[in-house]
This record gives C-alpha cells, structure tokens and sequence, in this order.
C-alpha cells in the first residue's frame, strides 16, 4: 500500500529506521484494521507531535529527558531499577498523586528496560539434538 509521497519520505530513513517504521505500521494495522496507516500518516503525526513537543519544552509544560543506554551493561539496569522503584514508592507514599505519575512517566523507559531483560531466554538447541 506504499504510495509515491510514501516513498520519498521513507529515502531519507536509515534501514534501522525504515525497519522500525515497518515495525510500528505492522503493529498499528493488527490492532486497527480499520484503519489506514501509511508512511505518509506516520509522518504527519510525528511531525504534529515534534512541533508540540517543542512548544510544550520551550513553554516548560513538560520534561524531556533523554539518556543514551547503549553503554550500561544489564547490572547497570537492574541497580537502576531497583533505585527507581524505591523512588517511586516513596513518591508514591510522600508526595501526590501528580508527583508520582511525572516520577512514573519520567522512569518508564527504565521500566521498559528491564522488562526485556526479565522475559524468559529461549533455551539454544545444541547442533545434533
């Protein structure tokens, strides 16, 4: 369903960023069919996001933070969850409710981490099995 506007967006992807963007359209079609997602759509509502986004930090209605995790070993994640965890129970216990969200959301990618680290390892098959 690629069409020519689709196309010339996408010649200025990387292939891990064309790949992703496969990824997430796949992903957005399963879950609404009904629905046409395309490149083209993609991009228009990343676009819409970026300029909010940018609105929003210039204006101080929001927090962006970004941290490379590409160095951190596995332990260096799960430390760093463990110490995120208690910051949010105790932001949970001592602050409000509105503290303890912004805490959640600044931490999810944290959280998303380590989920990925916890999921079961399929176990290898030796050659001659």
């Amino acid at each position: 369903m690629s069409t020519e506007k689709d196309s010339m967006l996408r010649v200025r992807l990387t292939q891990k960023q064309s790949d992703a963007l496969d990824s997430i359209i796949a992903e957005l079609q399963a879950q609404m069919p009904e629905a046409s997602v395309t490149t083209s759509s993609i991009a228009r509502y990343a676009l819409e996001k970026y300029v909010s986004d940018y609105i929003a930090k210039r204006d101080g209605t929001k927090i962006f933070i970004e941290i490379g995790t590409e160095d951190a070993t596995d332990d260096d994640i799960r430390n760093l969850y463990n110490l995120v965890s208690k910051m949010l129970d105790d932001a949970k216990e001592n602050y409000s409710q509105s503290v303890h969200y912004m805490v959640g959301e600044i931490f999810e990618p944290i959280m998303m981490r380590m989920a990925s680290l916890m999921k079961p390892k399929k176990p290898e098959v030796k050659a001659g099995e």
